[in-house]
């Protein structure tokens, strides 16, 4: 005769729920949850239910794909596993996000290329892409309402990285390296003139002066948040500016506080724009990742 705890035990088991019987919507919204390496590298591969789940393009109209800054080494290539993802997800992929590995020009052209509907595109310390080679990519992304681009180091501080985006509400530009005492208006230009349409804007250590500001907020009417912190060539002091300002809902200026927004570029002083492109890289913390499979540049921007 079986023990009580034997009985007990049994009772468990058959009263435990059947977890491939969950519907298909509640599974696949538990194994997002797992992120998407995850569920390319482990979760397709433990049984059919959750690699026909994997498949499914619906799981796929969101990606997300980064390098943790303290695991460079990991053992699997990202860049392979968003090609993978973008595939499965069929042209259905809407919203993509790609940190810290060195996904280059070529590479992002493929992504969108295959992506029509796509609306948001989050670069962040993608050191392979260009400022040039990112604005022929965008000319393919029509349906482009949201771009952000942080800590892309390759591009240089004096190159214009603003595309034709004639659609887009929600934009962010923030640099790597500041370079105090060079006034460039270039970028505050073409938003003016390229990003009619615009919601959100942040400029982050942009060498932006008054005269770029007062463009952006002519060439932008529909401007509701600005965010211009540590564009130290703005002075926001005078009364040219202060009726448009007034208008928006959410401001920060040059001075505010960067607490708590999760980077903080390098700043350097009297820097000369022609200076190459060795000293660029050396003064903006950036080491030669010789280890890593994906070799190239990287900041570690978590730990500045």
């Amino acid at each position: 005769m079986a023990s009580t705890s034997t009985v007990k035990r049994l009772r468990a088991v058959e009263e435990s729920p059947n977890w491939l019987e969950l519907p298909h919507e509640l599974m696949a919204n538990i194994l997002k949850r797992l992120g998407d390496v995850e569920i390319l590298n482990s979760a397709v591969k433990v049984c059919t239910t959750w690699r026909r789940i994997g498949r499914d393009p619906a799981m796929w109209k969101v990606i997300n794909m980064y390098k943790p800054a303290r695991a460079r080494n990991a053992n699997y290539d990202l860049e392979a596993l968003t090609t993978q993802a973008v595939h499965l997800s069929s042209g259905e992929l809407i919203d993509i996000s790609l940190e810290g590995f060195g996904t280059d020009d070529d590479f992002l052209y493929h992504i969108v290329s295959r992506s029509s509907k796509l609306n948001s595109l989050c670069l962040t310390n993608c050191y392979n892409i260009t400022g040039s080679g990112l604005t022929h990519v965008l000319k393919r992304a029509l349906q482009l309402e949201k771009l952000y681009i942080t800590y892309t180091s390759s591009i240089k501080y004096n190159e214009v990285v603003v595309p034709n985006c004639p659609h887009l509400k929600s934009f962010k530009l923030d640099k790597a390296c500041i370079y105090e005492g060079i006034v460039n208006d270039d970028d505050a230009l073409a938003i003016a003139k390229n990003m009619p349409e615009l919601r959100q804007l942040q400029l982050y250590g942009n060498a932006m002066s008054n005269n770029g500001l007062k463009a952006i907020l002519d060439g932008c009417p529909h401007l509701e948040s600005l965010d211009i912190r540590m564009c130290y060539n703005v002075d926001i002091n005078g009364n040219e500016l202060k009726p448009s300002l007034e208008r928006l809902k959410s401001f920060k200026g040059p001075n505010d506080s960067t607490e708590n927004c999760g980077f903080h570029p390098r700043v350097f002083e009297n820097v000369d724009s022609d200076d190459s492109l060795d000293y660029y890289f050396d003064g903006c913390g950036l080491t030669d990742d010789d280890d890593d499979d994906d070799a190239g540049f990287y900041i570690d921007y978590y730990s500045l």
